[in-house]
């Protein structure tokens, strides 16, 4: 009997069990599944969020890379971290397509059709996060109630444009706080997709 080909889920199962396990059951960690980023026109398969936010891309052999490009771009506008998981049919190639920083974990199917990771490249710290990108995280009404922390949001400033709000926001917020309020805004919200 032939083994089927590695999916995306199938990955996702071993990364959520191998990999984020830990997190999942944390209550200062927040793990989000296809978090969206530019105001959803991108997304990310697996988000966890505590002091740092680390992505997830999943690539299994059944994929394919066009993609990737798009993704590497909008993913390290604002992620800490970025790790992609990657069936062994494409991981040379993919690797060529990301950063540095980018952590590489190869996904490979044994003979009985479980899926092991190995460690093909560690995870550093992105420093070129994009403060207007990042911001981008939230919605306008909780960027309104942080921009209310720094200057008095009325009827004026609710009438501008919504990129308009957001750079009031950049431009009133150091890059640390920025991180850390968009960190916080994120991890207080009820209506998530559950893990």
């Amino acid at each position: 009997m032939a083994i089927e080909k590695m999916l995306d889920k199938d990955i996702r199962q071993v990364v959520k069990k191998n990999i984020i396990k830990n997190h999942i059951h944390d209550p200062t960690a927040l793990v989000v599944e296809e978090l969206g980023l530019n105001f959803g026109r991108s997304r990310i398969d697996i988000a966890v969020i505590n002091g740092e936010i680390h992505g997830y891309e999943l690539k299994s052999d059944s994929d394919n890379l066009l993609r990737l490009p798009r993704q590497v771009e909008a993913y390290s506008a604002v992620m800490d971290k970025v790790t992609l998981v990657v069936g062994s049919t494409h991981a040379d190639k993919a690797i060529q397509l990301i950063p540095d920083w980018w952590g590489v974990k190869i996904a490979t199917q044994g003979s009985r059709g479980g899926i092991t990771l190995k460690t093909e490249r560690r995870t550093k710290l992105n420093k070129s996060i994009e403060p207007l990108e990042l911001i981008k995280l939230a919605w306008k009404d909780e960027v309104l109630e942080l921009l209310s922390q720094r200057i008095l949001v009325d009827w004026r400033i609710k009438k501008l444009k919504k990129r308009e709000i957001y750079q009031l926001v950049v431009d009133s917020f150091s890059h640390d706080e920025l991180r850390n309020h968009i960190r916080t805004i994120l991890k207080s919200r009820d209506d998530w997709r559950s893990v």
